[in-house]
């Protein structure tokens, strides 16, 4: 079945906020191999400038799921994630994701 296509620039409503805890950084960091101490030591963090400890750059993409869930399982869609090749995603950084922080995620296709 094809893709409906009036689809192209749906957005869904946005998530509950998610709040950004240290240890889900920490465990982010050591998942995909990165020792910069500041992800995991308060202390290193703030001997840096940060306020608290800062998530890694691509740590916004693993909390995307829940958003994404909603085009995915949106059975108007017709899609068949079986055959899904992931090709593109962009991210809109206005500041650094530290521990405490709320996330809201919102998503949509085009």
């Amino acid at each position: 079945m094809a893709l409906d296509q009036s689809f192209v620039g749906r957005s869904y409503p946005p998530t509950d906020p998610y709040e950004v805890g240290r240890e889900k950084i920490r465990e982010f960091a050591v998942a995909v191999g990165d020792a910069n101490p500041a992800y995991v030591d308060p202390e290193a963090a703030k001997a840096l400038g940060h306020p608290d400890v800062p998530a890694p750059p691509t740590f916004v993409f693993a909390i995307t799921f829940k958003a994404a869930g909603q085009v995915i399982e949106d059975p108007q869609l017709g899609l068949d994630y079986s055959r899904v090749v992931h090709g593109d995603q962009k991210f809109a950084y206005t500041r650094p994701v530290y521990a405490g922080d709320p996330c809201t995620r919102a998503t949509g296709s085009r």
